[in-house]
Parts: C-alpha cells; structure tokens; sequence
C-alpha cells in the first residue's frame, strides 16, 4: 500500500491555485449559544406553535443544542419550521427527558441549518425554529432548550 500525504478540507494548498480555500464557518466559525425556555398552558390545542428562535440559515448546527423535554406539556416533541413542522426533531416525549437532534459524526455533522432542515437551497437570512403541538396539551409544562452553531 502508499504511503499519503494528505489534507483535510480545513487546510488549504497555497502553492496551488485550485485548491479550495476552507469553509470559513467550519475553519473558524465562532460558536454561539440560543438558549432559552418555552412554556406551554394546559388547554394549548393541537396546531398551537411556540416560536423559540430565528437562527442563521448558514449556521452550522453544534451537537451541543438540546431540547430537555421532561416538563414539556405536549406527548409529542416536534420541532422545525413553521411550514415543515418537523424537520428537525418529531419524537415521543416519552423516548428520552433529553433530545439532541445533532450527535457528534452523524450525518447531520459540518451541515448547515437549512440543509438539516431538507430545505434545497438556502432561503439566505434567518430561519425561524419553531415547537409544534400536534395534538392537545396534557398540562401545562416548559421545556428548556439550547441551540447551539457555529458561524462565521
């Protein structure tokens, strides 16, 4: 076998004009933290939607974001956007007190926002994260999320 002698896609070739220059995001993207909580009532009705953040669609979603849906009010947890209701996170609450819809070295690794979303192109700006109740409440309840991303 050869012995190589290669690169990652953060090291750029400078004696070589073709070799692509890194992804500034992913080369030194600064790393940033929404962090919040969102309450729900106890009559809340299906098709209610909580708005929890607007976030860069260019952003590199980190594999610290996390959703703590223990006290969520709701049996489903369903995160995404506010025309595709689930395209980050649709799961039982039951599943697990901690949802973490970015896992080190998933698929979903060095992608930005709108391509974990499904989305075919960047819509550019901000895209709003929204939670999604896709039946009635049963209580009250709160969940404390985190969504975290690199940008640059």
């Amino acid at each position: 076998m050869p012995v190589v002698n290669k690169k990652s896609n953060l090291i750029h070739d400078y004696l070589d004009d073709s070799s692509a220059q890194p992804d500034p995001a992913l080369a030194r993207g600064r790393y940033i933290a929404a962090t919040g909580t969102v309450a729900n009532a106890s009559d809340d009705s299906n098709a209610s939607m909580f708005h929890l953040a607007d976030i860069p669609a260019d952003a590199i979603l980190h594999e610290d974001t996390f959703f703590d849906v223990q006290a969520w009010g709701f049996a489903q947890v369903v995160i995404g956007t506010k025309g595709d209701t689930d395209a980050l996170l649709d799961v039982a609450k039951s599943a697990a007190n901690m949802r973490n819809p970015i896992a080190q070295g998933d698929a979903n690794h060095g992608l930005r926002l709108w391509e974990v979303l499904g989305l075919a192109a960047s819509p550019g700006g901000n895209i709003a994260l929204y939670a999604h109740a896709e039946a009635n409440a049963t209580g009250a309840g709160s969940m404390p999320f985190r969504i975290a991303y690199l940008y640059h």
